[in-house]
């Protein structure tokens, strides 16, 4: 059995879009795999079992028939912090072994995601570095592209805490801007500090959508129309802050839209509608006439009436889009095309001594 970790230099960088990918694609090759997440922070409860929900999801996405105890057997609670707090031994190491190794009956690779940094779960006393060491995992390290010396110094700093185990890196939500600097500058920097660089994923629109439904739970808005349109994915947001000639040239240039605009606006209401608009955002507590409201009905567009201004309205839903929720059954398969296409598994296969 090969033991794979999945880590990051920072948060929501792509863990489970590359867990996710390998494991199809490893699947897909004939393998058998399994999923590990020794430390989870998404609590839920599921068949009156305490778990993460990520785990589950990817757990059932790759279909791995496991107890959901071994698949993840630790999750941060407030209940756990206050024991841990206290001074009692929660035996996390023991635990953590213990499941993986049951997790890990007859499986040819096993998959495993951090919270992202090395020292990760340290405060538990066995942190994501002690779990690699002692599973002998090999490690994929990911950093969405924000920071070059950030990403970097995380890249190096991960190969001289890992040595041979580190597999190589992936940098993730690359802007096509940004795609000939990697390639030519940060790629052959990393080389000559010995790090393999396994892909470069640009940032793409179908992954990074959202939603509607999570915008609403995001927001904490009210539907005034078309419930049933709720998972629609909203690709972009855009403002509507201008007068009327002009928001009609802007909101067409951009399809798989939200439009956030002030609640008093119905001829921008009346724009966006126009337009191919997937969700009508209506900031600070004000609600439409009932021509806008039947309007969009007939359109099929949802509009939300959300409390925040129309500033924290966009900061919120930019934010999620930054988030990359694999939740649906769509992104499940744009994952799996994006990252067969885009990772190195020649050099990974090669690495980990597999055939395909």
């Amino acid at each position: 059995m090969i033991p794979i970790f999945i880590a990051s230099v920072s948060p929501f960088s792509g863990k489970n879009l590359i867990c996710l990918g390998l494991g199809l694609k490893f699947k897909k090759d004939g393998y058998k795999v399994g999923y590990f997440k020794p430390v989870g922070f998404s609590p839920v409860v599921v068949e009156n079992v305490l778990t993460d929900a990520d785990a589950v999801f990817l757990s059932k996405t790759l279909e791995v028939n496991e107890p959901l105890q071994s698949i993840c057997p630790v999750v941060l609670t407030d209940d756990l912090l206050r024991l841990l707090t206290s001074g009692e031994d929660l035996h996390i190491r023991e635990k953590t072994m213990t499941a993986f190794h049951q997790a890990a009956q007859e499986k040819d690779i096993m998959i495993a995601r951090g919270l992202g940094r090395l020292s990760g779960g340290t405060s538990l006393q066995f942190s994501e570095l002690d779990f690699i060491k002692e599973s002998h995992a090999k490690v994929i390290f990911i950093d969405k592209f924000q920071s070059s010396i950030d990403t970097l110094d995380g890249f190096i700093y991960a190969s001289r805490m890992l040595g041979n185990q580190l597999l190589g890196v992936v940098f993730n939500v690359v802007p096509s801007s940004k795609l000939s600097y990697t390639r030519e500058i940060l790629i052959p920097f990393l080389k000559k500090n010995g790090i393999a660089t396994l892909g470069i994923m640009q940032k793409d629109p179908i992954l990074s959508a959202v939603p509607i439904r999570e915008i609403i739970t995001s927001l904490n808005g009210k539907v005034l129309c078309c419930e049933d349109r709720m998972d629609e994915l909203v690709e972009h947001f855009m403002i509507g802050a201008m007068n009327v000639e002009s928001a009609l040239s802007y909101f067409r240039k951009v399809s798989n839209k939200a439009v956030i605009t002030g609640g008093d606006r119905s001829d921008i209401q009346l724009a966006a509608l126009e337009t191919p608009t997937k969700c009508l955002i209506l900031t600070g507590e004000l609600y439409p006439n009932a021509s806008i409201l039947g309007r969009a009905q007939e359109a099929g567009i949802p509009i939300v009436v959300v409390r925040a201004d129309t500033a924290n309205t966009l900061e919120v839903c930019e934010n999620l889009s930054g988030f990359v929720s694999l939740h649906d059954k769509s992104k499940i398969r744009r994952a799996a095309e994006v990252v067969e296409r885009e990772i190195d598994f020649k050099t990974i296969y090669r690495q980990l001594g597999l055939s395909k």
